[in-house]
């Protein structure tokens, strides 16, 4: 049985154990470049989604609050209207007793 040159050149062994470590350092440096990467991912994910659930928020509130400003200005002009009829009407009973001198 013969072992092709290839598959003696293309399996690296480690010569001593300083190699080892260094191989292993690498290795482990990449998995925690690759962890972080995720992680920061992940936080910019959540934070997107808080940016939105805020907004969401944001209009919600703005949308309930625009019936009640536009309620509150009917309800502002139907006091106001209600309350010029109500001088009107105390005006128009006052001059009802009042004497009107139509000589001079």
């Amino acid at each position: 049985m013969f072992i092709s040159a290839t598959q003696v050149t293309s399996a690296k062994a480690p010569s001593d154990a300083s190699a080892v470590a260094f191989q292993v350092a690498i290795k482990q440096q990449q998995e925690f470049e690759e962890a972080l990467k995720r992680a920061q991912e992940r936080r910019e994910l959540e934070q997107a989604a808080e940016r939105a659930r805020l907004e969401a928020r944001r209009d919600r509130d703005q949308a309930s609050a625009q019936p009640k400003s536009k309620a509150e200005d009917s309800n502002a002009e139907a006091s106001s209207v209600a309350f010029g009829t109500a001088q009107a009407g105390s005006s128009t009973s006052a001059s009802r007793g009042a004497s009107v001198d139509v000589t001079a």
